[in-house]
């Protein structure tokens, strides 16, 4: 009976997508995520969270693209222009080599936790409300205009709330009976 050998064994880990995207830029620099992605071999999406977390950490530069049609270009940060841990090579009056490197200053914005923690998206303008409050917000909304006829846009728009999630209260409000559904079809509501 003829032996099998069995493949001898390779203590490597397998690339993780970080390797692979870090090669991809190493060998392509100034490209896009999406060039990048396909040539490492990833998703798009999994490439640009990794690339972001890296622009994060200062390890790669972003160019920002003037619009839609420049595209967003990703250069690891040794290849960067204006990287500030550049290490510069110069001559001296005695012909040696010194090299300068220069220790940058930290950036307060960008290193201060109380900074980084802070919402700056449009959801931190509208809080998030505690449980019942919209019911309580649309039932005030609908007595404070009596006999008048609102779409759930309408008053979400007033609100400066989800249309959705305020047609839910509308409908919580009409099975309650505090408000009177006047019409179907566009929907309708006035308080009873």
């Amino acid at each position: 009976m003829p032996e099998t050998q069995n493949p001898p064994s390779t203590d490597t880990k397998p690339d993780t997508a970080e390797t692979k995207v870090r090669r991809a830029l190493e060998a392509d620099p100034g490209t896009t995520a999406a060039v990048l992605a396909t040539a490492a071999g990833v998703g798009r999406s999994t490439a640009t969270k990794i690339l972001s977390r890296w622009a994060a950490e200062g390890v790669v530069t972003r160019s920002d693209g003037k619009d839609q049609s420049v595209p967003v270009t990703w250069t690891w940060g040794a290849h960067a222009a204006d990287d500030p841990f550049e290490v510069e090579e110069t001559d001296n009056a005695d012909g040696q080599e010194t090299v300068s490197s220069p220790v940058p200053t930290p950036d307060p914005i960008t290193t201060d936790p109380a900074v980084l923690d802070t919402p700056t998206t449009e959801a931190s303008a509208k809080d998030r409300l505690p449980k019942g409050a919209l019911y309580e917000l649309v039932k005030e909304f609908l007595h404070k205009h009596p006999g008048e006829e609102f779409g759930p846009a309408k008053i979400g728009t007033e609100l400066v709330r989800s249309s959705g999630a305020v047609n839910n209260a509308l409908e919580k409000l009409v099975t309650n009976g505090l408000a009177t559904k006047t019409c179907e079809a566009p929907k309708r509501f006035t308080s009873s």
